[in-house]
């Protein structure tokens, strides 16, 4: 069954939603990356928008059925209730690609329903649609994006937290090595430092050594020099002692032969008549 459009809120003209359905999904998608409440609002908006107009143009032309009334704002699942980013996912959550192929595939559907509709007379931008079905598509669609953002916002969620991780223990690595690496310095500083104090511990050791080396061969010099000087002295005094008693002994010997040879000369001899007689 058909329903005609009014002139004044058509439900959708071709080009538009050929043009604009598309972009707005996309938009929509990429603005879930981001923030997820924002883009199922978004999301929600463009359906009840596309009801609002079905449900007008059909009011408008179908008197003789019962208005069906059009789809809120608060029909729609709040994610921001419902949904628990630090909830574990369930299996039943765990949505694969063919659940965003089959949102496009709806919005292909109506795209194609919307461009083999029929134009209504008198108002080429206004086509003819089933109500039915395209409320119909409507309602799978509000059902499918809030579960489809979930799923996006929960993998947005879980990358974010796995790149925080990383950044975290990307960190905690960068800290580690500097602290090693300042750890490695400051060991090889006082490492060097003791090996440049025990060479100049070893510097100063052989220069004391050489010090009393110095020392010791000067006062052994100096001692030596003056036990020479005592020696020689000494010898000398001696000699000169010797040479004076030696001197003495050769003018008493001088004198003895002269006495000797004076008395040898002057010594009167025994005669016969000296002698004791018979």
């Amino acid at each position: 069954m058909t329903e005609e459009t009014n002139d004044s809120k058509p439900i959708a003209d071709a080009d538009d939603v050929t043009s604009q359905q598309p972009i707005t999904a996309a938009a929509d998608y990429s603005a879930t990356a981001h923030d997820s409440d924002a883009a199922s609002v978004a999301m929600a908006g463009t359906a009840s928008t596309h009801m609002a107009s079905a449900g007008d143009s059909n009011d408008s032309n179908a008197s003789d059925k019962p208005t069906k009334p059009s789809i809120s704002m608060s029909d729609l699942p709040d994610l921001r209730t419902t949904f628990d980013p630090d909830a574990p996912l369930s299996d039943t959550d765990d949505r694969s690609r063919d659940e965003f192929t089959t949102v496009y595939d709806i919005i292909d559907s109506m795209e194609n329903e919307l461009d083999e509709a029929k134009p209504i007379l008198f108002s080429p931008s206004s086509v003819r649609v089933d109500r039915e079905s395209f409320i119909g598509k409507l309602d799978q669609l509000k059902k499918m994006l809030p579960v489809q953002l979930e799923r996006a916002s929960a993998l947005m969620r879980e990358s974010e937290r796995r790149l925080e991780s990383a950044q975290t223990q990307a960190n905690a690595i960068v800290a580690s090595a500097q602290s090693r690496a300042a750890d490695t310095v400051r060991e090889a500083n006082e490492q060097a430092q003791f090996l440049a104090g025990q060479e100049n511990v070893t510097e100063i050791a052989r220069q004391k050594a050489r010090a009393i080396l110095d020392q010791a061969q000067s006062k052994a010099d100096k001692l030596t020099q003056n036990a020479d000087k005592y020696c020689i002295t000494m010898m000398e005094s001696l000699q000169q002692q010797v040479d004076k008693i030696g001197n003495g002994v050769q003018a008493g010997l001088n004198v003895l032969y002269d006495r000797q040879r004076e008395a040898g000369t002057h010594l009167e001899h025994l005669g016969a008549d000296d002698y004791p007689k018979d």
